[in-house]
């Protein structure tokens, strides 16, 4: 981390920048101060499209403190390499005073639970699984977009269960688009069939249209879709096989920290996810964090400070 350059001031501020919300957490004289806005107000498009996107996050933060931060800590959605987050670190750096860190949203989840060890799986509007080897180096997998990965995330569970709908489709017939999840995909693209559906399903491709679809998708499955069941059970083999993975490369810890919007709404994935990590390895434990994510933001940012603990929140 880079030395202070400025007077010791004295807020300690925690950062979670997700792909529809930022919450900025900061202990002032001993008090919590809690703000949430959508991401959008500062952020255009990813972090790394506009370096004024910086600028915006570093008044976003001084304004919500009302000072100048001694140690801020940001985990932030979109920073998946070693290489982006000393570039967002050096970029944030130069826009505030004190310590500054930027990580991966995914790395909040350990220090959010009070765990030291921990492997941390995010299915949201990304889908990431993070881990730290016994250097203290992250071990990641997936998170490379909702495009043509993420696969547990909000538009990468509409992604695949479009896939399914149409492959059944092309195995039964027209008997395929009798399952729940048919009705639910026709009347949401407004489409009048399996190819129109196609066709619009494509042409309306975008991280909100694909990811607000996906709460239909669980729907479906509890309304009796197999499809959607089978979707839902393929995005939970998905992140159980990356856990594998990345404890095969180094990766630290038996327990298994699970959050973001999908995972934390939908407690058939995690259910699902519980089970095939036990098949995986007995050992694994999971935990749903029931902290918000940004409390581990604050928690490594006091880390790095001797700020004391915090005395009450305030709304």
């Amino acid at each position: 981390m880079p030395e202070i350059r400025y007077p010791t001031p004295d807020a300690i501020v925690g950062v979670d920048v997700g792909g529809t919300k930022t919450q900025v957490r900061a202990l002032v004289d001993g008090e919590v101060v809690d703000r949430i806005v959508p991401s959008e107000i500062w952020r255009v498009g990813a972090i790394f499209d506009d370096a004024e996107n910086f600028d915006r996050l570093a008044r976003l933060v001084t304004d919500t403190v009302g000072t100048a931060p001694a140690v801020t800590v940001v985990g932030a959605h979109g920073i998946d390499s070693t290489r982006q987050r000393h570039q967002a670190t050096a970029l944030l750096g130069d826009r505030m005073p004190g310590v500054v860190a930027v990580v991966n949203d995914a790395v909040l989840l350990a220090p959010a639970m009070g765990l030291e060890a921990a492997v941390c799986v995010i299915a949201g509007t990304g889908s990431a699984i993070v881990g730290f080897d016994v250097d203290g180096e992250p071990v990641t997998a997936d998170g490379y977009g909702w495009l043509i990965a993420d696969d547990a995330s909000a538009p990468g569970i509409s992604r695949r269960a479009a896939v399914a709908l149409l492959r059944a489709v092309d195995r039964d017939g027209a008997s395929a688009m009798s399952d729940p999840l048919a009705a639910r995909f026709l009347a949401a693209f407004d489409a009048l069939d399996h190819v129109d559906l196609a066709l619009r399903f494509q042409a309306s491709a975008s991280e909100a249209s694909w990811g607000g679809f996906a709460p239909q998708v669980f729907d479906a499955a509890a309304a009796g879709s197999t499809i959607a069941h089978g979707v839902i059970a393929a995005s939970a083999t998905h992140l159980a096989d990356a856990v594998t993975a990345i404890r095969g490369r180094g990766a630290q810890g038996t327990d298994v920290i699970a959050a973001g919007g999908v995972m934390t709404a939908q407690p058939l994935l995690a259910e699902l996810l519980r089970a095939d990590l036990q098949r995986h390895d007995e050992a694994l434990r999971l935990h749903v964090l029931d902290e918000p994510p940004v409390a581990g933001a604050l928690a490594l940012a006091l880390a790095h400070s001797d700020a004391p603990s915090p005395r009450k929140v305030l709304s």
